[in-house]
Formats: C-alpha cells, structure tokens, sequence
C-alpha cells in the first residue's frame, strides 16, 4: 500500500507500533514532517528514532546509533594509525553490503567517538514489515558495532541504569 502524505504515513506508523505496544516519544523537529523516538527492542533502554524529513518528501529514515565506550576510545588512542585504519576498515567491510546505511564519526584525530547507522525506505514501500525489518536491522547493527569494539578491547564498565519505564499508554 502507497501512502499519499507523510500524515497517512505517520498514522500507520504510530498504529503499528502502538500495536506493539512500544514506547513513543514525540520529538518537536521543524525539519521533519514527523519524528519520534521507540524503544527497540520493545521494553527496554535502546532507542530508535523514526523521522521524515521533510526536504525529502516521501522518504522515511529509521536511525539508530551507538556512542563508543570511553575505555574504548582510550585503547584506540593508543593503537598506531595503521592497526587503528585495519581495525575500521574490518568494521566496514562487514558493514558495506547491509541494507542499511552507516556513518563512523570521528574526532580530529580519526578516532572513532561514535557510529550511527540508519535504514531508508519511501512511502510506496512502507508495511508493517518493512518497518520493523529496519529497525531490525538497525538493532543487529548495533549489536554487531558493541561486540567487534568488546572482542578487541574488553567489556568495560557499564554505568548502572534505572530499570526501563513501563509501556507507554497507545499514542493517538
């Protein structure tokens, strides 16, 4: 089913994932046409962001992202240029043929601060299903980012978090 405007689109969005009971959170954004940010999975602290933006009429981007642990970014400041440039340059070799986009933001010394992924769809290709294969996808891609940056540099200390808030009632 095609959508004609971004608010058929965001009907059907937000009766989806009220379906599902998630977590909305209305994001006030002038740029977008609509903007809000889910748990994802469903009950817990991991969010994702569902945007259009309007200088892209009919587009819809799922966003997601992951900040690089500060005991991470310690170890790489201590790796040579050369090991470091290996170490992305495996990151974007199993990242180039996922369906979703990445960006690894870096610092004015290249080194990795954080890494934001997103997966882009247009309203004449907008289910349910492909809604929730791009947050999906989005979710296995931060999960792939934490354990490649855990297997080289070690677990580190997590913050204590206050356990997640109960599910949101259905936004209308």
């Amino acid at each position: 089913m095609a959508f004609a405007s971004p608010k058929e689109a965001q009907e059907a969005i937000m009766q989806w994932l009220n379906e599902n009971t998630h977590n909305i959170k209305i994001i006030e954004d002038p740029s977008s046409s609509f903007h809000f940010e889910i748990d994802y999975p469903l009950g817990t602290m991991k969010r994702q962001r569902v945007i259009q933006p309007k200088e892209y009429p009919g587009l819809c981007v799922l966003l997601n992202g992951v900040a690089i642990a500060d005991e991470h970014l310690e170890k790489m400041k201590e790796m040579n240029e050369d090991d470091r440039e290996k170490f992305y340059a495996e990151i974007r070799r199993d990242l180039i043929f996922l369906e979703n986009s990445y960006d690894m933001n870096t610092d004015e010394q290249g080194i990795v601060k954080q890494v934001q992924f997103s997966y882009e769809f247009y309203f004449d290709s907008l289910t349910k299903t492909q809604l929730f294969k791009g947050l999906l996808l989005n979710h296995r891609t931060l999960l792939y980012i934490i354990n490649v940056f855990n297997e080289k540099f070690g677990v580190p200390v997590m913050p204590t978090q206050e356990k997640a808030a109960p599910p949101a009632q259905p936004v209308q």
